[in-house]
């Protein structure tokens, strides 16, 4: 599957996919995802996956391994925002309980520049919508996110996208 089909398939699930209101493996996975995330604990998040599992941040245009992801979003973001954290507003499962959907508000003050972003010490708040696909065994194997990237600039005063 390419990126845009994966992207495409990936919104066709959040329209048409019925819900289960209990929790399973997929919604496990996901809540101990974001409890590790808001630790600042990149370890103890990869240890979640699948050696091969593949990480998507569909407004960055990144996809890739867990292993590089991790390392070129999760380390650089903690490190530029030392007090990085998120707010889990819901978490959705599939019949199946294979897929998560995470309805999440991420925040952070920006300490160092990173992604293009100069520091001035701005805050951010923003949602963000991710898909976490689990195997049989509730181990990660996907995550597709997405945000909206120009408010992320917006807040954090980058007003030119190069």
């Amino acid at each position: 599957m390419t990126f845009t089909s994966r992207t495409l398939a990936a919104a066709a699930i959040l329209a048409t996919a019925p819900f289960a209101a209990f929790a399973g493996p997929a919604a496990d996975a996901a809540e101990a995802f974001f409890d590790r995330y808001r630790a600042q604990d990149v370890p103890a998040m990869i240890e979640l996956f699948r050696p091969e599992g593949v990480v998507e941040y569909i407004p960055f245009g990144l996809a890739g391994p867990v292993e590089e992801i991790s390392l070129g979003s999760w380390a650089v973001l903690i490190d530029a925002f030392p007090d990085l954290s998120n707010e889990v507003h819901s978490i959705s499962e599939d019949a199946a309980g294979t897929r998560a959907f995470v309805d999440v508000s991420i925040s952070g003050t920006q300490a160092k520049d990173t992604f293009g972003i100069v520091n001035q010490g701005r805050s951010y708040d923003l949602r963000h919508m991710f898909v976490i696909e689990v195997d049989d065994a509730g181990q990660i194997i996907h995550v597709t996110a997405f945000w909206d990237n120009a408010d992320w600039y917006r807040q954090l005063g980058r007003t030119q996208i190069d």
